[in-house]
């Protein structure tokens, strides 16, 4: 049996939980189910795994990520070429 539209926005709304460090607990599993319910108010095409995902944050507190800057600061600099006079 494939697995319904809502149990994947389900399944995909846990796994974001479970990754951020949020504990699964009773309270997150049924604050996450009414997520889903509320999203498939506005229909259960197959954008709802997405729109519930991005619903997370208005249901959740996620605690803050330390992400590092993506590289050294970018210093201008040239290639050696002088046009001569």
């Amino acid at each position: 049996m494939s697995e319904t539209v809502c149990q994947l926005a389900l399944e995909r709304v846990l796994t974001f939980l479970r990754e951020s460090e949020v504990g699964l607990d009773a309270e997150t599993c049924r604050k996450a189910l009414r997520l889903v319910d509320d999203a498939l108010t506005e229909g259960d095409g197959p954008d709802l795994p997405a729109r519930c995902v991005d619903r997370v944050p208005e249901y959740f507190s996620l605690p803050e990520m330390d992400v590092p800057p993506p590289g050294p600061p970018i210093e201008r600099g040239h290639i050696g070429y002088y046009p001569h006079d």
